[in-house]
């Protein structure tokens, strides 16, 4: 193999090494981001992963969606659309609702009343916010990634191979020594051959040469 075609390989190899390490970086962001209710947040924005269960409460949003909201208690008024963390079948889910009315309102706690049929009081820490976005069939992706076995399969094991790849090449490394010294002697081999073809066509010429004066001096 060619001195281009290894630096080309080990050029692509170290980009998708990068990659690998910035989506790893990613993924177990989301996983220590992951809030008491199940749902990963940073900070003003959750991501939601719309699955059967939670599709039948968030009409807007369809299996393998990825729900995205963003807001504070300061951003909501009267007759805003709000996504809220509601419970059904013993479970965390993400319900949405219209403020109907602010019971009360502070620097640190809100409480809302919502204008479905039993108008639900909500506090302001159970409220996701009120700007959303979706992105259809992310949410699954994110998921199968966040999981367990994905965690495993997806994160784990290429964390794994590039540690496993790095130690291969520690140990190249030493047993044959750098690659830029293989390199080196082999720029350095080229350069002696060329010399050498250089030589050998030159020697048939002066050979000539020699014959030429020979024959003017016997004449």
């Amino acid at each position: 193999m060619g001195v281009g075609m290894k630096s080309f390989l080990k050029g692509l190899w170290g980009f998708v090494e990068v990659l690998i390490v910035i989506y790893v970086i990613i993924i177990t962001a989301c996983l220590l981001a992951t809030n008491k209710y199940g749902f990963t947040q940073f900070n003003n924005t959750t991501l939601v992963t719309i699955d059967e269960f939670r599709a039948k409460y968030l009409d807007e949003s369809q299996v393998n969606d990825l729900l995205i909201v963003k807001g504070t208690p300061n951003d909501i008024v009267v007759g805003d659309k709000i996504y809220y963390y509601g419970t059904a079948e013993n479970k965390y889910t993400v319900e949405t609702a219209h403020v109907r009315k602010i019971v009360s309102q502070d620097d640190t706690m809100a409480i809302y009343q919502l204008d479905d049929e039993e108008s639900t009081p909500i506090a302001s820490n159970r409220v996701l916010g009120k700007y959303s976005a979706i992105y259809p069939n992310i949410g699954g992706v994110l998921d199968v990634l966040e999981s367990k076995i994905g965690f495993l399969l997806l994160v784990i094991l290429p964390i794994l191979l590039i540690f496993m790849y790095q130690i291969y090449a520690l140990i190249i490394v030493i047993k044959y020594g750098d690659e830029d010294i293989e390199q080196e002697e082999a720029r350095k081999k080229a350069k002696k051959e060329k010399k050498a073809k250089k030589k050998k066509k030159e020697t048939p010429k002066k050979e000539k040469k020699e014959d030429k004066e020979d024959e003017v001096e016997l004449l």
